[in-house]
This record gives C-alpha cells, structure tokens and sequence, in this order.
C-alpha cells in the first residue's frame, strides 16, 4: 500500500527533497532515495512500503535488547524493506538493503494499524517494536501504528539507530515509551566504516532529545566489532559519552560481532575483549553495563547496585525471575531504573 508520506518539499522539475533523515536525499521524478522505499510518484514523496511489514515476528523484549522495559515480556516485531543507515555487517541485510519493487512488495502481507493490534491481543503480547531496519524510513506506519497501541494500553519501542531528523522524531516520541539507540562508535571514522553515515552528530542528538525532551526510557547498544571500535579508547569514549550524555542509570549493552555481509570476513568479537569493555564501562561509572550476544554470560543479568542482590535474572532467551517492585529493588528498595 502506498501512501503520500510526509516530510517532503516540493522542487522544480518534478523532484522533491525528503526531509525524514539527515541524507535529505533529492528524488527525482519516479526515483527513490537512499532507503530504496520513499519515492516520487506524481510530483509528490510516497511511503512505498506503508503497512507491508517485512518482518511479523514475536520476540522476547530483552532481544531488542532491552533489558530494564518491561522484563519478560513479548513484542510484536514490526520491520520493513529498506534502510538508511546501510550497515556493512547488517545481519538483516536481505531485507534491509532491498528496494521496494512490485515483486518485492507482492511478497509482503498488507497489516494495518488496526490489525496490527489485533494480532498483538492475540498472542498476548505487550507491546510493539519496530526494529530488523532503521524505524525512520516508515515513519507515518510508525506513528499510526504506535497510536493504536497507546489507544489500546500497550507499550511502543523503537530500536533505531537515530538516524532521523527532529522533526520526524517530533512526530513519532510522543507516542514512543522505549528508544534503543544503536552506538556504532565515538566518532565519525567509526561510523563510517561500518555504516552509510558519515556524521553522526544528529543521531547523537537525536537519542538525546529522546530521552530529555520526550521522557522515552533509553538503553543504549555498542556492537563492538575487531578493529573498529574495540579498543579500549574507543570503548571509554563510548562510555563516557553514555554517561555524560544520558546518566549513569543508562543501561549500556557491550554486545558480541558476528561475521556477516560485507564483514564476513572478520572473526567474532573475542569475549575477553567485551568483558574488558564492560569493565571500563563500570569503571567510567555506569550502574548497568551488560554483554550480549553471548548466551549464559552471566553479565546478562541485572545486580542490584545498592546490595548485590540479582534484581533480574535472564535465561536463554528473556527475563525469567524478577525480583522488581516498582521499578525498584524488591530486595532494598534501590531505584534501578526499571519500567514495567
């Protein structure tokens, strides 16, 4: 299903300039930008992949990851074609790097907001994520969808890499109660070399207006991946920055490099190295520092940092104990920072 998108200004020509991400790609007449799925259908911008999600897919929330939202709990998993951000060892890259052609999108089911929700009652989800590819290529699905889950009292997430413009954030925060924000590296090298974004000053920012303008709850995830950004300066930057940024009760997920795609041909984060990043990221002054990507490491679950004592404990795949109340420690009454 298309539909007119917005965040778009009209150009001479026929072409139009999209204004949703920093790219701010200009689409001429029948192209496409960057992401592949917004394009220029009669003189005006289109979301090309409107209701046809990519991805249906019920996951545990700490999957995301998100670890102090709603523990235990299940989401529906909303993704489409096309990004724009482009990583080079994105593990969704047959999705994420394909455009949104009429055989591409025949392939796909029609889910409206509506059934969106119905199929989230069903199953007996908690919520809605929109994540497998960056959130902010279908911005208008985004927030009617999310919409109809604040309607229905059932929470929204987006797992995103912040590579959005303010005004689309605007558009979508408000009805967001969990931001997961993608920290690809300290700095433009490191972003660069593992994705299509060359400054990531507005997804810096971006992740910031979220938590302190629109009061989203906001972890934090750094894949760390050999020879980009796992040394120990680039790790304390990424730490600091998290600290200095967002505070020391934002959780900072150090997670585990899998070969894949264009980066295939590098080996696996050795865990050695992600729990020296853990390390500094504690060291630094973080409260929550976990490892991921490694099933039954043990920095996979939530201490309290008041008496010692395991708040949440995560098996293979979710939480399965909480031992939470109210966001606090049920043990000493210590805010942990836990939304649920």
């Amino acid at each position: 299903m298309s539909r007119e998108a917005l965040f778009w200004e009209s150009l001479a020509g026929g072409s139009v300039r999209c204004t949703a991400c920093p790219h701010v790609c200009v689409i001429a007449p029948s192209g496409v930008g960057l992401c592949k799925v917004r394009g220029v259908r009669d003189g005006r911008l289109h979301s090309l992949v409107y209701a046809h999600p990519a991805t249906v897919v019920s996951d545990e929330i700490e999957k995301k990851p998100l670890y102090h939202f709603h523990p235990g709990t299940r989401a529906l998993s909303l993704g489409t074609l096309g990004c724009n951000v482009l990583c080079a060892g994105c593990p969704n890259w047959q999705i994420s790097h394909a455009g949104a052609s009429e055989a591409e999108l025949a392939r796909l089911p029609e889910l409206s907001p509506e059934a969106a929700v119905s199929m989230a009652r069903k199953h007996k989800l908690a919520g809605v994520t929109w994540t497998y590819n960056e959130p902010s290529v279908w911005p208008e699905y985004v927030h009617d969808v999310a919409a109809a889950f604040r309607k229905a009292g059932l929470y929204t997430a987006l797992i995103t890499a912040g590579y959005m413009s303010r005004e689309v954030l605007d558009y979508v925060a408000p009805l967001i109660d969990a931001f997961k924000f993608d920290l690809k590296g300290p700095d433009a090298a490191a972003w660069s070399k593992l994705s299509k974004v060359k400054d990531p000053a507005p997804s810096f920012e971006v992740a910031v207006r979220a938590a302190k303008v629109h009061g989203c709850h906001v972890e934090v995830v750094s894949n760390i991946v050999p020879g980009v950004n796992d040394g120990e300066r680039s790790m304390k930057a990424m730490a600091a920055w998290v600290l200095e940024n967002l505070g020391p009760s934002t959780p900072w997920h150090v997670t585990r490099f899998l070969p894949d795609f264009e980066l295939s041909h590098l080996k696996a984060t050795p865990i050695p190295v992600l729990e020296r990043g853990a390390a500094i990221g504690r060291h630094v002054g973080l409260r929550f520092v976990y490892v991921g990507n490694v099933p039954g490491h043990a920095s996979r679950h939530t201490m309290c940092s008041a008496c010692g004592r395991t708040a949440i404990h995560r098996g293979q795949l979710g939480a399965d104990e909480v031992w939470v109340r109210d966001g606090m420690c049920a043990a000493c009454g210590e805010n942990l920072g836990v939304v649920s």
